[in-house]
């Protein structure tokens, strides 16, 4: 029996820096709105998809 991983975590995008830490690249923004602009365009360049966790905080994930 083998297992994969199917979802990855690509970045994460915050305006709070209290809130977030980790292994993938996180960007901070200054507003919310901020934060929406920055997940738009990562995931049109690393072709992923933004899941918002919080108001303030996105991910981006690669889904296989």
């Amino acid at each position: 029996m083998s297992q994969s991983i199917e979802s990855y975590i690509l970045a994460v995008i915050t305006s709070d820096r209290q809130a977030v830490g980790g292994g993938a690249p996180i960007f901070y923004a200054g507003s919310q709105k901020e934060v929406q602009q920055i997940a738009f365009t990562l995931e049109k360049i690393i072709d992923g998809v933004a899941h918002q966790l919080r108001p303030d905080t996105l991910i981006i994930v690669k889904h296989s």
